[in-house]
């Protein structure tokens, strides 16, 4: 959608108002500022492709500033049905600043003056609630949440640029302390609107939630259907099944979170080859203790399936986008810094094993966080087989042996809450590279360097 369907809902929102029509706006405003240096992990004037690690030798440094801005109006229609929805700048929630700058048609290059354009607006979700004695009805365009949202995120935080959407009909029913929410969405279709063209959702999640012992217990399961025709995921058509299972239990002072994703199913032209199963996994898990009132510590572990490249099942699982533990490692697509055909945002973390201990320590404006965080790949290069890139997703013949080491990181940041609606925030990060990014798929190995990340930024709740 662009800014001629942003403008149309603002008209529909004007006109509701007109007649009397309660709406309310919420949203958030939020710019940053990041310099990262050396970014390519590498000063080497190496050449891209063939599996190596090195990134184009454009620039080894990268500085960007970015905006998001996001709109929720809330249209209460009556006592029993409200309309929600969201608008958002740019393609992923947000843009790069200057990126819509122009000057005058002719473009001449003695002229001063700029103009900035605005991005386009994309109405993300609108739906309508609809609320009845036996569930809360919900249909249109709108996000899914579950567990720890390692899989299914709504991209509630504020600086989350993508989210789980779904285009169809849920129903939360709930029955005492158990929640059913049964979905059948319209995930994509192209061409001729005959059903030949289409991807599609069944799922259904059911949330025990017993707040007199702070625990969950949560199961999701759900179907995703392609058919042959559809280009969603590229050519070919899928049958995937997601079991994804959540458990949270809170104490006095200490919480646990876990997570276990499982993907299965069959995917048609893997590799371009022929069909194949589709069968991954993955282990999320996060604790918090809870020092005194100022000090927490906290201690955050995964194991992320990978694929190895040779087997006729693909096995790689990658998480939410939304879900990055890092602030350097795995925090950006670095592919994107050198190649605009990667957006350095949309990045998953994806065939590693890591754990991450954190602290934060609260004042009444201030808070403080630090961070340390080690990772390795569970899947990599071995001489004389093929292997499965991960970043760049294609398959290539290994001719050396490629180390699971991804190195380790130290992040240091804090947020001051000048006002209840106003938060700055700073950010240090330092990735010690691992001879993982040293591979280059030949008998020369890259020399690896290390990065360090430093940003600001500006968030506004209204």
């Amino acid at each position: 959608m662009t800014l001629k369907l942003g403008l149309i809902f603002s008209a529909i929102i004007f006109s509701l108002s007109s007649f009397a029509v309660p709406v309310d706006w919420k949203g958030t405003l939020t710019y940053d500022t990041e310099i990262i240096k050396d970014v390519r992990r590498t000063s080497d004037n190496c050449t891209p492709g063939n599996g190596s690690e090195c990134i184009n030798p454009e620039e080894d440094n990268a500085r960007f500033q970015s905006m998001i801005l996001k709109l929720m109006p809330e249209i209460v229609v009556n006592d029993g049905v409200t309309v929600k929805g969201e608008i958002s700048s740019g393609g992923t929630r947000g843009s790069n600043l200057g990126e819509s700058t122009q000057i005058n048609s002719q473009g001449q290059t003695y002229s001063y003056y700029t103009q900035n354009t605005s991005s386009a607006l994309t109405l993300n979700q609108l739906y309508a609630e609809l609320y009845a004695d036996t569930a809360l009805y919900r249909i249109g365009r709108f996000s899914k949440h579950f567990g720890l949202g390692a899989v299914i995120n709504s991209g509630d935080n504020i600086w989350d640029r993508f989210y789980s959407g779904y285009e169809g009909i849920e129903a939360q029913l709930k029955l005492g302390n158990l929640s059913l929410t049964p979905m059948w969405a319209k995930l994509h279709t192209s061409e001729n609107p005959n059903g030949k063209y289409d991807s599609y959702e069944t799922s259904i999640s059911a949330l025990y939630d017993n707040p007199n012992n702070n625990f969950k217990f949560g199961l999701y399961y759900s179907i995703k259907e392609v058919e042959s025709n559809d280009d969603l995921y590229g050519t070919g058509s899928q049958s995937v099944n997601l079991i994804d299972i959540y458990v949270a239990k809170e104490w006095d002072k200490f919480s646990i979170g876990f997570e276990a994703p499982i993907l299965s199913g069959e995917i048609s032209n893997l590799y371009g080859t022929g069909d194949a199963d589709f069968d991954t996994n993955a282990y999320i898990l996060e604790t918090k203790y809870t020092l005194n009132n100022k000090w927490y510590v906290g201690l955050n572990a995964g194991m992320i399936q990978g694929d190895d490249g040779e087997s006729d099942s693909f096995e790689a699982m990658y998480l939410h986008p939304n879900y990055k533990k890092s602030h350097v490692m795995f925090k950006h697509n670095y592919l994107g810094f050198m190649d605009n055909s990667y957006d350095i945002f949309n990045v998953s973390m994806t065939n590693m094993t890591y754990a991450q201990l954190l602290f934060q320590y609260n004042l009444e404006a201030w808070s403080w966080d630090i961070s340390m965080m080690w990772a390795k790949a569970n899947e990599t290069a071995e001489s004389g087989s093929d292997f499965y890139d991960h970043e760049r997703k294609e398959v290539v013949a290994a001719t050396e042996d490629q180390s699971d080491d991804l190195g380790y990181e130290v992040n240091i940041g804090f947020d001051y809450q000048w006002n209840p609606n106003v938060v700055f925030s700073g950010n240090l990060g330092y990735h010690f590279v691992g001879d993982y990014y040293a591979f280059s798929n030949t008998s020369d190995e890259l020399s690896v360097t290390n990065i360090m990340s430093t940003g600001m930024s500006l968030s506004i709740n209204f």
